[in-house]
């Protein structure tokens, strides 16, 4: 079954399908995806914990951050290595021992200009720095960052905006088989028909998928009849998965290319209106460099969480010390972002609605998550202003 109801950010067309891009923040899962991708590795700005072990015997910064085109806040993430004797962390009400990558606080982050332009960015979470005042990224303007922290300064290589971006027909189709391992399973599978730019190489693009699905709280009955409040839920569905494409290969101005962006197992996500944000990336040549570098890394290894033979050099070094390895990148990228949805009416196979309200069941026997919107980790009683677009 094969849909192709979706959004981008382009003027509305006559057929009706309507535009818009996220202004959603992104959450700290896009910055570790994005991290354990640079490790093993490591949306529309979205919502973001994957967890990774890393066994790298000492501490390392981990920069993710990105300066788009696109009217929504622009992020840098922060967070370094853990190695085997570092002090435990108070979460989920006790101390505990880990090895994921903790996020580095009380850093300070400069955008800097070829035109001698600076802005600050300030942190509004720990390891989540947001660029402030910014007016927009210029033409033929490059753009760099940089990061002083702990009596340390880091720079990323001075990167421009390119010029020219496809753009992207999305559609989803349902399918049951074998899913990673996994026999008969339940499967969404996104897919985009791209429309290359007008120019004969030169350009490089990549995907992002993010997605957004709204969740039924139990509705329990009470003296007002008031609904339960809104909630929803941001996340990504195929993390492990690097889209790219090189506009050298291809001697197609205008031309279609074909591209399955994301798969994800269908679950009660689905009961309800449910989105894929496909976010094309038109990215500089070192960009692509690194992210095929991941992807091959990960093929290899089977997993993005497979632990890499070695790390892979992102675009940042340490000014006083260049031997230094640091993670991440900071890449400069057009964007654009177009959305598809389903419903549950879409979906072709049986799904169990887990959180009916029914006047014999004990409240206690309700998943958590059906009586609090807050139990999901990226979540929000706010409604895209997107959402209803279409």
């Amino acid at each position: 079954m094969t849909n192709q109801r979706n959004q981008s950010d382009s003027p509305r067309q006559k057929s009706g399908k309507a535009i818009g891009k996220s202004n959603a923040k992104p959450s700290w899962s896009y910055l570790v995806r994005i991290f354990f991708l640079v490790l093993a590795f490591c949306v529309s700005s979205c919502i973001d914990q994957i967890e990774f072990p890393l066994n790298l015997g000492d501490e390392r910064l981990i920069v993710s951050g990105q300066l788009t085109n696109l009217n929504e806040p622009q992020y840098v993430y922060l967070s370094e290595t853990t190695s085997a004797d570092r002090e435990p962390i108070f979460t989920g009400g006790y101390f505990t021992i880990n090895d994921l990558p903790r996020p580095v606080s009380n850093a300070s982050i400069t955008l800097v200009s070829s035109e001698g332009g600076a802005w600050g960015y300030s942190e509004r979470e720990p390891g989540t720095y947001v660029l402030n005042s910014f007016p927009g990224v210029k033409a033929g303007v490059s753009y760099s960052i940089s990061i002083s922290v702990a009596g340390r300064t880091y720079r990323s290589e001075p990167e421009m905006m390119p010029q020219v971006i496809g753009s992207d027909e999305v559609s989803y189709s349902f399918d049951r088989g074998v899913f990673k391992d996994q026999p008969e399973t339940a499967f969404i599978s996104v897919h985009t028909e791209v429309t290359l730019p007008e120019a004969t190489g030169g350009y490089y693009l990549r995907w992002d998928v993010d997605e957004v699905y709204y969740w039924n709280l139990t509705f329990f009955p009470n003296p007002f009849n008031k609904p339960p409040p809104d909630c929803y839920v941001f996340g990504f569905p195929d993390p492990e998965r690097i889209t790219l494409l090189n506009g050298d290969l291809l001697n197609r101005p205008g031309g279609q290319s074909s591209q399955t962006v994301a798969e994800r197992v269908i679950d009660q996500s689905f009961l309800s209106r449910h989105y894929f944000n496909v976010k094309q990336l038109s990215i500089s040549k070192a960009s692509y460099d690194y992210w095929s570098k991941v992807r091959e890394l990960v093929n290899n290894t089977g997993s993005v969480f497979d632990a890499p033979p070695a790390p892979i050099r992102g675009n940042l070094s340490n000014v006083a010390d260049p031997g230094e390895v640091v993670l991440g990148y900071f890449e400069v990228a057009r964007a654009k972002v177009t959305r598809i949805y389903t419903t549950k009416a879409d979906v072709p196979f049986f799904i169990e609605e887990v959180c009916t309200y029914a006047p014999d069941r004990n409240i206690n026997s309700y998943p958590r998550t059906c009586l609090s919107c807050s139990e999901f980790k990226n979540s929000t009683g706010v409604t895209p202003p997107w959402w209803f677009d279409q």
